[in-house]
């Protein structure tokens, strides 16, 4: 899957959303600030709207797919992740795994191979912190103009 992702990455043009985008450990989930400018509804669609075309973009490496023996190692589009109700695991929390891992927010450049999960694990994450500060305090920003990011997909 981190193979895969390291392929994803720069191969489609997301430019209103590159920046502002932060990815979880293990490729998990993407997060994309809206600032609270956009209904349920919208967020939602802009959502579907952005996983059918990464998925029109890279057929091969990624999946729509919900079963997941019927994905063949592909990366999972999941925009129904953005329902009601819909419960998920927040940034730096504590993972229900030996050796207490944390849903660390990565950069791009973070996402390569020998990217472990516990690399980010309780005891680790005051030290990351400390000295690279919060990387998912932007999705609690102004948010994209979602309009603009889909004009500029394929731009």
């Amino acid at each position: 899957m981190r193979k895969q992702a390291r392929k994803w990455n720069g191969r489609i043009s997301l430019k209103g959303l590159r920046k502002a985008t932060v990815i979880l450990c293990w490729i998990r989930k993407i997060y994309i600030p809206l600032g609270g400018n956009y209904s349920y509804n919208e967020a939602r669609d802009f959502t579907k709207l952005l996983c059918y075309f990464i998925h029109e973009k890279l057929p091969k490496l990624t999946s729509m797919e919900r079963a997941v023996k019927n994905r063949k190692g592909k990366i999972y589009l999941d925009y129904l992740q953005n329902r009601r109700g819909q419960t998920l695991a927040a940034p730096y929390c504590v993972r229900p795994k030996k050796g207490a891992p944390v849903s660390a927010p990565l950069s791009w450049k973070e996402v390569k191979s020998g990217l472990a999960i516990l690399d980010f694990t309780i005891k680790s994450m005051p030290q990351r912190l400390t000295e690279m500060g919060d990387w998912f305090s932007p999705v609690l920003g102004k948010g994209v103009d979602i309009a603009k990011a889909i004009d500029n997909l394929e731009a």
